[in-house]
């Protein structure tokens, strides 16, 4: 049982990179953050990872427009693994429209627009949103206990440093983007990581499929990363395992 075990959880990216199948992870982080909120997390051995750091929003662009304008951060001669947080994960199912990700994984996000919550529903009718200026939102920092729970000095320390690096324009489309997102396609091998304090995307609308963390907030993906890392590194051994499997009943 345990031999079975350490295979199900071993994934190394060396091994499908000998059988030219070389695996990339690409990161997308949610609205006001960047490649720090992954830092917790780890993943499979020799695997090679790419942040996607964001560009300049366009006026009235939309979602699907801005994502074709990432694809170059993607490599062409890679199986591409999508893990997207909150905003990210958005993203990273419009990517998956685009290429064809081996995995899909969302951090504290929705798959569609029946996991939107009731306020968005509430804000595309009444946009009050659009009418608070990006950089009140960002710098007064009341409402981070409510957005991403109990935080810690090194947390705010954090916060406080990828906030000063945010382009506010940008997070104003992007805010309205996951209001207004009508998204109905679900992408294969999709993987769901929720926790049930998550108050930006409450957890009693995302899907009974989902890995959900008992307590996990919308900052879990720092506080909680070494369950997020093993549902991931479980999820991509396991999708090993049936590539294996597929190979030697056909060679049969």
């Amino acid at each position: 049982m345990f031999e079975t075990m350490k295979r199900i959880d071993s994934f190394d990216c060396s091994t499908e990179r000998k059988k030219g199948m070389e695996t990339t992870i690409y990161l997308i982080p949610g609205v006001g953050a960047d490649f720090r909120i992954f830092k917790n997390l780890q993943f499979p051995e020799n695997c090679e990872i790419v942040h996607i750091k964001w560009v300049a929003s366009k006026p009235d662009e939309s979602i699907q427009a801005y994502a074709k304008r990432l694809l170059p951060q993607i490599k062409k001669d890679t199986i591409p693994v999508l893990i997207g947080m909150s905003f990210g994960g958005i993203i990273a199912i419009e990517l998956s429209k685009l290429v064809k990700p081996a995995k899909t994984i969302l951090i504290s996000s929705i798959r569609n627009k029946t996991e939107q919550p009731l306020k968005f529903s509430i804000l595309r009718r009444l946009p009050f949103h659009r009418f608070i200026p990006g950089s009140v939102v960002a710098k007064v920092n009341f409402w981070w206990s409510w957005a991403l729970g109990d935080l810690t000095r090194k947390d705010k320390k954090m916060i406080t440093e990828m906030i000063e690096d945010i382009n506010i324009p940008f997070n104003e489309w992007a805010a309205h983007q996951a209001i207004t997102w009508q998204n109905e396609h679900e992408p294969e091998n999709l993987v769901q990581i929720h926790g049930t304090k998550d108050t930006i995307f409450p957890h009693i609308y995302v899907s009974k499929n989902a890995h959900i963390i008992k307590g996990g907030t919308h900052w879990m993906v720092v506080n909680r990363a070494k369950e997020i890392s093993n549902i991931i590194r479980k999820e991509l051994a396991e999708q090993n395992v049936i590539k294996r499997v597929e190979g030697i009943t056909k060679a049969a």
